[in-house]
């Protein structure tokens, strides 16, 4: 590939896809707007969040089969209109039922957008001979998506403090148009073995679960990309109560709320640094450790000063994205690749739709008890996931597979 191919530009036009997509100032005050503004308890707003997550379920697989077989580009483009409408509405909705309405259009746009971003990058590093600066550039994608978030968190709590509560929010609808912009100047990346031809859309779906069912390493992988997500329930939800509860004015939300988003900001900067150093076994084992420390941390400690464990869960959470996509990447054909990455959103929502309604169910009596359950269940699903998986971890920063694995339908890369 040509040092100068038109592809190089889809790194910088990627981070800033994802800077625009991110720079959203309703971070910082959109369970206070749902639950004052909009009067849904905790429990409702964790509740909501399930259809949310079953149009993902109905919606993820098809949505990555057509970016594996018509373009990643126009699935991006998608994707991002799909953002600018939903963020949009959500902040002029006026009940539950249009909430929910916003929301699912908001699953379908994350259905177009989760995996085939991955892809997207992914293929441009293999044709231009970089796949290795993968876990860097990926890293650095997550670091840009956090530094639009702390910018967001700090402008939007003042600003609905000067405002109102859904101004900030309609406000960032404009923010994510601009994505759609730059998703549009992307350069498609090839399709690696074009010459064996397109698969067929059924084919392509058939050979993902094909691939899963016959490699563990890759089906184990997905199973930990769904056990991480739950350290992001905290944060996400009861991150704001938590401030609330402890006396924190709403336009200093965002400030308090900062210092998590720095967090993120390192844990995406230095995951392929930890994974070299520390090797994917003492990686991997420590990422669910930290988050169960964390939840003990705020359940067992009601002060202001708990908060620092919310950091503590974002730099873990954040920093397992580049790890976790990256060690599925590299055993992944490129046309059947967006396709079984979308799949970490299928077990993603398996563990979420049950257990963010339960915490937020709990939440509604104490935080605390919330807060207990959320480490309860990483420990109960991560000790026989570690168990299965360890065979399939390196010990050292290298790449290597321990054991062997018996080859899938499609053919590899």
């Amino acid at each position: 590939m040509p040092a100068r191919s038109p592809l190089q530009a889809n790194v910088w036009k990627y981070y800033s896809f994802h800077f625009f997509l991110n720079f959203q100032l309703w971070y910082p005050i959109w369970i206070l707007y749902l639950t004052q503004t909009r009067g849904l308890t905790l429990g409702q707003v964790t509740l909501i969040d399930v259809p949310f997550w079953a149009s993902i379920v109905v919606l993820q697989i098809p949505a990555a089969a057509i970016a594996d077989r018509w373009g990643r580009r126009p699935t991006l483009l998608a994707s991002a209109a799909g953002f600018a409408v939903a963020i949009t509405f959500f902040g002029l909705a006026t009940n539950f039922w249009l909430i929910l309405g916003s929301y699912l259009v908001w699953g379908i746009a994350f259905s177009l957008l989760s995996g085939t971003e991955s892809a997207f990058i992914y293929d441009t590093l293999k044709s231009l001979d970089r796949e290795g600066d993968y876990s860097r550039v990926y890293g650095r994608g997550w670091a840009v998506q956090t530094a639009a978030m702390v910018g967001g968190t700090l402008l939007g709590a003042p600003i609905a403090d000067a405002t109102s509560l859904p101004f900030p929010i309609v406000l960032s609808g404009g923010f994510a148009a601009i994505a759609v912009i730059a998703a549009f100047t992307f350069k498609e990346p090839p399709v690696v073995k074009r010459e064996e031809g397109h698969l067929a859309y059924g084919q392509i779906i058939r050979e993902s679960f094909a691939i899963v069912r016959e490699r563990p390493a890759v089906r184990y992988g997905l199973m930990f990309f769904g056990l991480m997500t739950v350290g992001n329930i905290a944060p996400i939800f009861f991150f704001q109560p938590f401030l609330e509860r402890h006396h924190i004015g709403l336009g200093e939300v965002g400030l308090w709320q900062t210092p998590a988003r720095i967090a993120g900001i390192v844990g995406a900067l230095a995951a392929a640094r930890v994974m070299l150093e520390l090797g994917e076994r003492r990686a991997f084992y420590l990422m669910p450790a930290a988050l169960v420390g964390s939840y003990a941390l705020l359940a067992l400690w009601d002060s202001t000063y708990a908060q620092v464990a919310f950091p503590v869960m974002v730099l873990t959470v954040v920093m397992s994205q580049p790890a976790i996509t990256d060690y599925l990447n590299r055993r992944l054909p490129s046309e059947q690749r967006a396709t079984v990455m979308s799949l970490t959103n299928l077990v993603r929502a398996a563990v979420l739709i049950p257990s963010a309604p339960l915490m937020g169910r709990l939440a509604d009596e104490s935080l605390g008890l919330a807060f207990g359950a959320g480490g309860l269940i990483v420990a109960v699903l991560a000790l026989p996931l570690l168990v299965a998986w360890t065979p399939y971890l390196s010990r050292d920063g290298g790449r290597e597979e321990p054991l062997p694995e018996p080859a899938a339908t499609a053919s590899g890369d």
